[in-house]
């Protein structure tokens, strides 16, 4: 996200860091992936070593790989029953927001820039930062590939009293 938690607009995202893109590739290896059905539309071809659980209220979707959920906690729940002891939220906007009440870890990428958008902008959901811990932080300068510097952030909700485990990759 931006600075001001852009995600993206109606063009997509505003912004090519290839570091950021390897940092998701690793994070995000073999894992199960939560996302909505623009975000896994926009996502084709990276679910090579991924399990997409598309979350979706449209009858009768049928995606050519994954699966489709109707919420946060039925994605949870196929997770926990495929022994996964993570799934990652990968967007969209309104994905995050249906999955950050049950996260207890979020890894971000911060982009240090404002970017202008269209009127269909897609924000990153206001969070209450009293009830996060940041755990660790990697600060990514800028070079010739990578347009704007960036922080790679991890927080830990503190206290988190939840049996199930969903984490928030942006």
């Amino acid at each position: 996200m931006d600075d001001n938690r852009l995600l993206a607009d109606e063009h997509g995202i505003p912004w090519h860091q290839p570091k950021d893109i390897s940092h998701f590739r690793h994070y995000t290896q073999g894992k199960w992936l939560l996302v909505g059905r623009r975000t896994f539309g926009e996502m084709q071809g990276w679910f090579t070593d991924h399990t997409p659980l598309i979350l979706s209220s449209q009858c009768g979707y049928t995606p050519a790989i994954g699966r489709v959920v109707a919420s946060v906690p039925q994605a949870m729940a196929q997770a926990e029953a495929a022994e996964q002891n993570e799934l990652v939220c990968c967007g969209g906007g309104q994905v995050y927001a249906a999955a950050l009440p049950y996260a207890d870890k979020l890894v971000l990428t911060r982009i240090q820039h404002q970017f202008v958008t269209s009127s269909k902008a897609i924000y990153f959901p206001n969070w209450n930062h009293e009830e996060w811990l940041e755990i660790d932080r990697r600060e990514i300068p800028m070079d010739e590939v990578n347009p704007w510097p960036m922080s790679f952030v991890t927080l830990e909700r503190k206290n988190f009293g939840g049996e199930s485990r969903i984490e928030s990759k942006l």
